[in-house]
């Protein structure tokens, strides 16, 4: 099972990260490589190689660990690439990739406090995936931080016009996710 093992690593690797415990995402991320070498040519998943769906999850696991690193632009970077080749996808329902780059690409922004590129990849996503309440949520995080931002500049009418598209995006989120079973935090 080269693909699930892969991915069975890729997996790993993400979480270990976001548990602050890089030196055994690394290790998984050497396991992902290992594993990743044994997917063929002809491998598929849904409607695309496998090949070309193991490479966006090697750039979400290497962007993953920079990010943990304190590596931001190569963090960046990387996610940047996972989020074209999921572009680059052919068309399947469900996706062949269905842990969409740019959720973590916009959480990575946001957390290096660069938040106008974070509400410009939640705004991406949106376009290609209207009224989608995981970058909902995401762009009215990025939209409160650069009202606070403009806030502590003095920027009164920046604070109010970015508080209300705020409030906005809020209002979206709570429509798209009022079925929903789970709470996004």
């Amino acid at each position: 099972l080269p693909i699930a093992t892969a991915h069975w690593r890729f997996t790993r690797g993400v979480a270990l990260a976001a548990l602050g415990r890089v030196d055994e995402a690394k290790a998984e991320q050497v396991a992902f490589a290992e594993a990743s070498m044994n997917i063929t040519e002809k491998m598929i998943v849904g409607n695309n190689t496998a090949k070309h769906v193991n490479s966006i999850a090697r750039n979400m696991l290497d962007g993953e660990i920079l990010y943990r690193e304190g590596k931001i632009d190569e963090s960046v970077a990387r996610l940047r690439e996972a989020a074209r080749l999921e572009d680059e996808l052919k068309y399947d329902e469900a996706p062949d990739w269905i842990q969409p780059a740019r959720y973590t690409l916009g959480a990575v922004l946001l957390g290096a406090g660069r938040a106008a590129e974070a509400e410009a990849a939640y705004r991406e996503d949106l376009a290609k995936n209207p009224e989608n309440g995981w970058s909902l949520f995401g762009l009215a995080k990025c939209l409160r931080a650069r009202e606070a931002e403009a806030r502590s500049l003095g920027n009164a009418a920046a604070a109010r016009a970015l508080g209300t598209a705020a409030t906005e995006a809020e209002g979206w989120r709570a429509k798209a996710w009022s079925r929903a079973d789970v709470t996004i935090h």
